[in-house]
């Protein structure tokens, strides 16, 4: 469908003047002035040389010849110019002197316009014009007209030759890249390129249109860019405010932190002194209780001694002078100096802390490289079950990342993001309310991770106890693998050379590849796989994976060839993604499965101890092979160095395993030679044994939640 071109509104008045342009020039910025204008603003710079600064942009041009004379005649300007100062006479209603009758200085006012002559004549000269028998068929149009009136396109005037003033501009030089007239044709151009002028006009549109059209991706671009740019001041501004926030709290941890230490210095202090003055308070008690005793005694001996009768002085005497002798042994025996003289002291040396303080914290810019987080398992099935948690594993731990969710559809949601760190990794988790489609961003500082926003298909939770047949497609012919589309297609391998492809209601739509040997066709079409609206078909008999446009089914390569080293194949069948980037390929006679890029780069090998017809992987990135020489299932880490466990049906082992998928919740289907198709538990018990089928193989899961199998010797795919 081709784009339609959009209107461009240009202003035909000049940027210095504000008026509509008079022999308007262009500069190589592009920008336009009215002749008179360039030369005044030549003359306002003062310049001495032959440049001219663009009133508009500022940028530097120089003059050819060093006049401004010299640059492009900007023709399409004069010409709209003109025709919208005409317009906008008529349109004004207001009085316009004829332009016959004001060369004689007359007052008369136009009545009709000319569009012939592009001239307004007044009453008199109108009524000549009509009598002449050149003009009488001239189109006028009539100023008195109380409506308004519809403008023919104004005819384009000749140009004339800046230096041949009589010569008209009739042919252009493509050397030069300019209109000349005859007579500068025959000086200076004569052995140039040049050709009639009219005859280069189809050229020169066709010219300016492709060059439109190779800007067409410019702008989206460079917006786009603008965007990310006012997102990121956005985001700079946001962390500003964050990092003032952290700054702010981390100081009132310490002002907290300061001041319960202050207060607990206090209280020791207290502490110290309390127990110093009780030591001093208990012996100045001592002291006092002995100059009371002392000077009682001394005033009592004082007294009787001055007494006349020795019968008063011999009663009390021995009393007295025992008192006085034990408080002068106690005087002897008590030191006269405060015992406890110790001064209470402090540590509060601030030189060291406040070089710390001055020290602490720091705040810098930091490179992220964002590529180096990515969510390294959990999104191998882009699944998730209504109003049950999904978690989801990103390959390094990180302090800042931030998490959310919103509806493809643009409605909002109220929810959130957790994420935790957990040793090596950080685990992201939600709890999506609603059925349908999301996206689910996980940014660190503001800038989104590998491969973030997510797209996330949330479906309602399925008994698989109870499930039912819901439709069949029948392909015609045996058939191997089936995928299915995000819009619903259903894809299905026949063995008669093509892919087939049904509608969501069972109608087949179309076909990708035939039978053949070359690019695009096919020997044995086997396995399926869609990641996004790309196609991948392993083929059986000729030993390669090709990708094709799942909506076109365009061809677009191919990776694979038949051997049994790093890159080669061997009858491969099932294939997965591990939602990293990686395709998995069941390399079935070589005992192993392969993993590929996208773009068909070898980048391992896991060996298998038998025939390996699929694989699946599981919301915790491990990788499931079915292994059909030896009836289980054989489990791999994600990283696909360590075999983990091997596994069958407890219920009923497996009889030659062919397809598998794993849901988001981690039911396992498998799909078995013996006609069955096995539904097992995240625990691994059987939960559901669907029978009917014959020699079922590939298994696919719809973002819905539905189960399709390829019904081989039926030729059909069963959805339940």
């Amino acid at each position: 469908m081709g784009n339609k071109s959009p209107t461009v509104t240009v202003s035909m008045t000049c940027e210095v003047c504000s008026e509509y342009y008079t022999d308007p020039l262009m500069l190589p910025c592009l920008h336009s002035f009215c002749k008179k204008c360039l030369i005044k603003a030549k003359g306002k710079q003062g310049s001495p040389d032959t440049s001219l600064k663009c009133p508009t942009c500022d940028t530097s041009v120089n003059l050819p010849d060093g006049k401004i004379e010299g640059l492009t005649q900007n023709l399409w300007f004069g010409h709209k110019s003109r025709e919208a100062s005409i317009k906008k006479k008529i349109d004004s209603k207001e009085a316009i002197p004829c332009d016959k009758c004001s060369v004689d200085d007359s007052s008369d006012a136009a009545v009709v316009y000319c569009c012939d002559c592009g001239l307004f004549l007044c009453e008199h000269c109108k009524k000549s014009h009509k009598r002449s028998k050149k003009e009488a068929d001239h189109k006028l149009i009539c100023l008195e007209a109380k409506e308004s009136v519809e403008l023919p396109a104004i005819k384009h005037e000749a140009v004339y030759c800046a230096r041949h003033l009589d010569q008209k501009l009739t042919y252009y030089c493509n050397d030069c890249n300019k209109l000349v007239c005859p007579i500068c044709l025959n000086v200076k151009h004569k052995s140039h390129n040049y050709n009639y002028y009219l005859d280069e006009g189809d050229t020169a549109r066709k010219a300016l249109k492709e060059s439109v059209a190779s800007c067409d991706g410019v702008i989206p671009k460079v917006t786009k860019a603008i965007a990310n740019g006012e997102k990121m001041l956005e985001q700079i501004a946001t962390r500003k405010e964050e990092v003032r926030q952290e700054i702010k709290e981390t100081f009132e941890e310490l002002k907290a932190a300061l001041d319960k230490r202050c207060n607990d210095l206090l209280m020791g202090t207290e502490e110290i002194a309390r127990a110093k003055r009780k030591s001093v308070k208990k012996q100045l008690d001592g002291f006092r209780k002995l100059v009371k005793q002392v000077s009682h005694g001394r005033d009592l001996a004082s007294s009787v001694s001055e007494r006349t009768d020795p019968g008063e002085v011999l009663s009390v005497k021995k009393l007295i002078t025992n008192q006085l002798e034990e408080c002068i042994e106690e005087y002897k025996k008590l030191p006269l100096e405060i015992e406890d003289k110790g001064a209470i002291l402090t540590r509060l040396d601030t030189s060291t802390l406040s070089k710390e303080i001055n020290e602490f914290g720091s705040v810098s810019e930091v490179d992220i490289d964002v590529d180096a987080y990515s969510i390294d398992s959990g999104l191998a099935i882009p699944l998730a079950t209504v109003k049950k948690e999904r978690k989801f594993k990103v390959s390094l731990p990180a302090s800042y990342l931030k998490g959310s969710f919103i509806k493809s559809d643009g409605s909002k949601e109220e929810g959130r993001v957790v994420i935790v760190n957990d040793k090596n990794t950080a685990i992201v988790s939600c709890t999506l309310q609603s059925i349908g489609g999301y996206e689910l961003s996980v940014t660190i500082r503001g800038h989104h991770i590998k491969g973030s926003p997510y797209q996330l298909s949330v479906k309602a939770s399925r008994d698989y106890t109870t499930l039912t047949n819901q439709r069949s497609f029948s392909v015609g012919y045996y058939n191997h693998g089936v995928a299915v589309h995000t819009n619903g297609e259903v894809f299905a391998s026949s063995n008669d050379g093509f892919v087939q492809v049904f509608g969501d209601d069972g109608t087949a739509v179309r076909r990708i590849g035939s039978k053949g040997n070359g690019n695009g066709q096919f020997g044995k079409p086997w396995g399926l796989l869609l990641v996004g609206d790309r196609l991948y078909v392993s083929d059986d008999t000729l030993h390669r994976v090709q990708c094709f446009s799942a909506t076109t089914g365009q061809y677009i390569g191919q990776f694979g060839s038949k051997g049994n080293g790093n890159e080669q194949l061997s009858n491969p069948r099932g294939m997965s993604t591990d939602g990293k980037g990686n395709i998995l390929v069941a390399d079935h006679n070589n005992s192993r499965v392969q993993v590929f890029k996208e773009d068909g780069t070898f980048v391992q090998v896991m060996q298998c101890d038998g025939d390996a017809t699929d694989v699946a992987v599981d919301n915790e990135g491990k990788m499931h092979i079915t292994n059909w020489s030896q009836d289980h299932v054989q489990v791999f880490s994600p990283d696909g160095k360590t075999h983990l466990d091997t596994y069958n049906n407890p219920a009923g082992n497996f009889s030659s395993p062919d397809g598998i998928a794993i849901d988001d919740e981690g039911y396992i289907f498998v799909s078995c030679n013996n006609s069955y198709l096995h539904v097992l538990s995240p625990d691994r018990k059987q939960v559901k044994l669907i029978s009917g089928l014959s020699c079922p193989w590939g298994v696919a899961l719809d973002k819905d939640g539905y189960i399709y199998v390829a019904d081989y010797y039926n030729k059909r795919i069963m959805k339940y």
